[in-house]
């Protein structure tokens, strides 16, 4: 009779087990998607004056109170470090006069754009918030507070205590 119990745990232990090759295709497509996701936003927030030159996933972890990714809604948050250089890109949407020496345009996050020279590294850590879309691809959700931020990457920034002070708002 054990033997018989054993053997219907067994069994049905191995019907409704995930596969191993499944978690390590969802964390690929995780890891994946934390990488596309971020070189966008690194592209769309520093108006392609930089070239994204290092990516990588740190951690890709479910929101606390979260079951799974594929059982629960899809919700995870992903934290990529990246390093990018200033190109020689000259947004058509900003002012010409912005980017002469001595411009008082630039101050503040603006130096990113204008206060700084060719090859300059600018470099950080991202979190990203991914969701799950209506086709299963992960997208970075905007952080809702983004507006009120200083400037436009910082929502995404994690500045875990690092000075802003040759970071982002104020150069070397």
């Amino acid at each position: 009779m054990r033997v018989l119990a054993a053997a219907v745990a067994l069994v049905a232990g191995l019907m409704f087990a995930e596969p191993a090759g499944a978690d390590e295709a969802l964390d690929r497509g995780l890891a994946e998607a934390a990488v596309r996701e971020a070189r966008g936003v690194l592209s769309r927030e520093l108006l392609g004056h930089y070239d994204v030159v290092h990516l990588a996933v740190v951690k890709v972890q479910n929101p606390p109170g979260r079951v799974a990714p594929e059982r629960d809604y899809g919700l995870v948050t992903a934290v990529v470090t990246f390093r990018t250089t200033r190109n020689a890109t000259r947004h058509a949407g900003l002012n010409r006069a912005m980017f002469e020496p001595g411009s008082a345009m630039c101050q503040g996050w603006l130096y990113l754009h204008c206060g700084v020279p060719l090859g300059h590294a600018f470099d950080g850590t991202l979190e990203l918030l991914l969701a799950q879309d209506g086709e299963g691809a992960w997208r970075a959700v905007s952080p809702r507070w983004r507006s009120r931020s200083q400037y436009p990457l910082q929502g995404y920034l994690l500045l875990e205590g690092r000075a802003k002070e040759g970071y982002v708002l104020f150069p070397r």
